[in-house]
């Protein structure tokens, strides 16, 4: 499986399949995904997403809003799925190596308010866990790596912004960060830490961020803008 990115598209998944005879494009929920005969090379994807480009760009968004027996979320630090057990009346959890499982009662309805309700609480609570177990980390060694001084850094459940930071160097990072890629997560806090020196978005700002970034501080920053984890409107829905 490689992930790929499109400037026009978004986020792009091809899978190789040793039984695909021809490519088979299918919309996911924040992705399209490409099903490829196994052998094919990277020549080959690009030539055929070209002409599937068209179609692709013409379709409308996919917008989930049940979590269904079979979906999982995919975040930086575990997946969680639902699990059905026939021995338990009420839902619980359980987090173990990267894994989340909901457990729901072998008859429970899915589709209930109060059942979604417990998935999406259930999810975002372990995010915040998580948020606050890896960002603060991450903050702390990339000041290190680059002689940056922050005062604080806060998890909050922002949705409109992955981050902020104010003028008494009081970094805030959503837990919702944590569904992003590494590299995107990564970006995010090291904008926010640039900010710490330069507060607006100014040359001076974009210079600095370019040398925490490899030179590809504006290219990153694009990414970041159009990225739509999977499942993010679902867990951010009131």
């Amino acid at each position: 499986m490689v992930e790929l990115f499109d400037k026009e598209l978004g986020k792009i998944i091809v899978v190789p399949h040793r039984g695909a005879k021809r490519v088979i494009a299918r919309q996911k929920n924040g992705y399209f995904q490409l099903t490829v005969p196994y052998r094919f090379g990277p020549k080959q994807v690009a030539s055929v997403l070209e002409e599937l480009r068209p179609r692709l760009s013409g379709l409308k968004p996919v917008s989930r809003s049940i979590f269904r027996e079979q979906d999982m979320v995919s975040s930086f630090t575990f997946n969680a799925q639902i699990v059905r057990n026939s021995l338990i009346d009420t839902p619980s959890l359980s987090l173990k190596k990267g894994e989340l499982r909901i457990y729901m009662p072998q008859r429970s309805d899915l589709s209930l308010l109060e059942s979604q309700q417990f998935i999406k609480e259930a999810i975002t609570g372990v995010l915040r866990i998580e948020a606050k177990r890896i960002l603060p980390g991450k903050a702390a060694s990339f000041a290190r790596q680059h002689h940056l001084l922050y005062r604080e850094i806060r998890i909050n459940s922002s949705k409109g912004r992955w981050g902020s930071c104010s003028a008494q160097k009081n970094i805030n990072l959503s837990l919702f960060l944590m569904l992003l890629p590494e590299r995107l997560i990564d970006y995010v806090v090291l904008h926010e830490l640039a900010h710490t020196v330069e507060l607006n978005h100014g040359e001076k700002f974009w210079s600095l961020l370019d040398r925490f970034c490899q030179g590809r501080a504006r290219e990153l920053s694009r990414e970041v803008k159009k990225f739509r984890p999977e499942w993010y409107d679902f867990l951010v829905q009131d």
